[in-house]
């Protein structure tokens, strides 16, 4: 898991970082370890960074910095912020909501149903401005290919 994020935050950090431009701050949902918004936090020292888990997935993880620790429940509240990360990507097993890939229970919206999902996608709206505001929510997704050839089922 944290291999397969420190991948990915180092392609949104060199092949991605128009994403960051403007934000003031960011909070990774679901964030586990934390391995993605410390990369992030690193490579944008001017970004707050926030780690957001469950209390007792965060308890032992320490902030500093421009990188912060919060424990609590994405389906009570979500700090606020400039834009919420949710990461999805690793796997095999597609999902009701979006046709993303992953058989790891760390990714956020493939391990709820839809109307939980629509719950999560709310509290995000609820943490970030508006779009016109500088609001940002982003989601990582693997795409695989497909080997039938058929863009429209990928």
């Amino acid at each position: 898991m944290a291999s397969d994020s420190r991948i990915i935050a180092s392609v949104l950090i060199t092949k991605c970082k128009e994403l960051f431009k403007g934000l003031l701050s960011l909070v990774d949902v679901g964030a586990s370890t934390g391995t993605m918004a410390r990369a992030i936090a690193k490579a944008f020292p001017r970004l707050k960074c926030t780690v957001f888990d469950l209390p007792h997935v965060v308890s032992d993880l320490k902030g500093g910095g421009n990188l912060e620790v919060v424990g609590g429940d994405m389906f009570e509240a979500i700090p606020s912020a400039n834009a919420v990360i949710l990461k999805y990507f690793s796997g095999f097993k597609p999902t009701p909501l979006m046709f993303s890939l992953t058989n790891d229970k760390q990714w956020i919206l493939h391990n709820w149903s839809d109307e939980e999902c629509l719950k999560i996608l709310k509290k995000c709206k609820e943490a970030i401005p508006s779009k016109d505001k500088g609001g940002k929510l982003i989601i990582i997704n693997m795409v695989m290919e497909n080997s039938k050839g058929d863009a429209e089922k990928v």
